[in-house]
C-alpha cells in the first residue's frame, strides 16, 4: 500500500455544479484541507457534494449546502475535511456567482 498527498483542486468555481476531484482506480482517498474564498467586494455562497460513482450531484449527496462566505474571507470547510472517497467517486461544487469563490482540496491518496 502507498499514499500520496495530492493538491485535488484549485481553481474558481462555477454557478453551476462542476467536478472538482475523482478519485482514481483502484484509489481510495480522504479529503484533508478544503477551503473557500471569496476575493471579491459582495458576499456569496459555496456548496459542494460528495457524489457517489456513476451518481449525480444533488440533495442526497450534498456535504455543504449554500454556506454563506462574506467578502475577503475564506472558510475552512469542515464539512468537506475527513470525506473518504473510494474509486469514482467525486467532490463537486459550485458558488451562488460564477468566478467569485476560489475552491482548493487537499487529498491524500491510498492506493
Amino acid at each position: 500500500m502507498s499514499t500520496a498527498l495530492k493538491r485535488a483542486y484549485t481553481g474558481q468555481l462555477a454557478a453551476t455544479v462542476a467536478t472538482l476531484y475523482t478519485c482514481p482506480a483502484n484509489t481510495t482517498a480522504r479529503v484533508l484541507k478544503s477551503t473557500a474564498t471569496n476575493d471579491t467586494t459582495t458576499p456569496d455562497t459555496v456548496t459542494f457534494y460528495l457524489v457517489p460513482s456513476g451518481g449525480t450531484a444533488g440533495v442526497t449527496n450534498l456535504i455543504l449546502n449554500t454556506k454563506a462566505i462574506g467578502n475577503k474571507e475564506t472558510y475552512e470547510c469542515p464539512e468537506v475535511v475527513g470525506q473518504i472517497l473510494e474509486a469514482g467517486d467525486t467532490i463537486q461544487g459550485l458558488a451562488g456567482t460564477a468566478d467569485q469563490i476560489t475552491a482548493a482540496l487537499g487529498v491524500v491518496e491510498i492506493v
